[in-house]
């Protein structure tokens, strides 16, 4: 038993050692322990109901759709806010910013998109939005 335990000790030291350390190109600055989101609000103009059939994020560059894990509280507020970007893609996300491009269907078909530049990297410590729309008028697009 006392050699089993050593063993988990120093494999768990070693697992420790084996983590990636900031790059050297990095400089050293606190981050917070907040869990950053970046969202658009969906407002009709019009002062027609919002609705939707669904909404999507994509990559420009790849045409690929990204995946966000963030999903806010379903409230009534939050119908019409959608998660843009977050902390889980910061890695993911050039320093100098990515274009990403939010599409939503209306119950109708349409489709209506917003551009956006959102910034991350090795030495973020949030996502950021450089450019893009915090309201997105689904009767003015």
């Amino acid at each position: 038993m006392k050699n089993k335990l050593i063993l988990f000790v120093a494999l768990l030291c070693s697992a420790c050692s084996a983590r990636k350390q900031p790059a050297a190109d990095c400089q050293v600055s606190p981050c917070t322990m907040e869990f950053k989101l970046i969202t658009a609000q969906l407002i009709s103009t019009s002062g027609t109901e919002i609705k939707f059939k669904s909404y999507k994020i994509i990559d420009v560059a790849t045409g690929k759709e990204v995946n966000n894990r963030s999903e806010l509280p379903n409230t009534q507020e939050n119908t019409t806010v959608l998660v843009i970007a977050d902390d889980s893609q910061l890695r993911k996300l050039a320093d100098k910013g990515t274009d990403l491009q939010l599409q939503i269907t209306l119950n109708d078909d349409k489709i209506i998109k917003a551009n956006y530049k959102i910034s991350g990297g090795k030495c973020a410590c949030h996502v950021s939005k450089l450019e893009g729309p915090d309201q997105v008028d689904i009767d003015g697009m």
